[in-house]
């Protein structure tokens, strides 16, 4: 009695001005063996895997592409998509990639909670592969969440948990 096995290896990444692309392999096979499931399934992924990580390299066009040469960007095993050739950290002179208002953010942020540009730098790089003046967006969004939530103050005399007693009559 044959065993079908069928093996499905999809992949989605993030990319600039809000897209995304997604690559996926479906394969079927037929296992003779039962105690040959395991070996053939491992099999199975790992050639769906590089097909798919080998393919997913090429996004094609991206919006707002028109008349820029096209960039192929190295791909990590990992899922994240590698920062372009660059140097490790970003100079404090460099555009930034977000909006303004992001930008002013961040930086009102790292001023009112005493933080040095390379600390918030280095955590770009760790959660977005990627220096601070690099980040897109959607990634700055990220960021400012984390910082939020890092460095926000809690009001004097407020106790803030859910269900805590918040003033009023007695």
């Amino acid at each position: 009695m044959a065993i079908k096995l069928e093996a499905n290896y999809a992949k989605k990444i993030g990319l600039r001005s809000y897209s995304s692309h997604q690559y996926s392999v479906t394969v079927r096979t037929e296992v003779s063996d039962l105690s040959k499931i395991e070996a053939a399934s491992a099999h199975l992924y790992q050639q769906l895997q590089d097909a798919v990580d080998r393919e997913i390299q090429h996004p094609g066009f991206l919006p707002g592409d028109e008349g820029q040469p096209r960039q192929v960007v190295p791909f990590n095993r990992g899922g994240a998509v590698a920062a372009p050739a660059q140097s490790n950290h970003a100079s404090p002179t460099a555009a930034w990639n977000c909006s303004e208002k992001q930008q002013g953010l961040i930086e009102k942020l790292m001023k009112e909670n005493n933080i040095a540009f390379e600390s918030v730098d280095e955590l770009a790089h760790h959660r977005f592969n990627c220096g601070l003046k690099q980040l897109n967006k959607m990634s700055a969004s990220g960021l400012i969440d984390e910082l939020f939530d890092t460095y926000r103050k809690q009001p004097k005399g407020r106790n803030s948990s859910p269900g805590a007693y918040q003033g009023g009559r007695r």
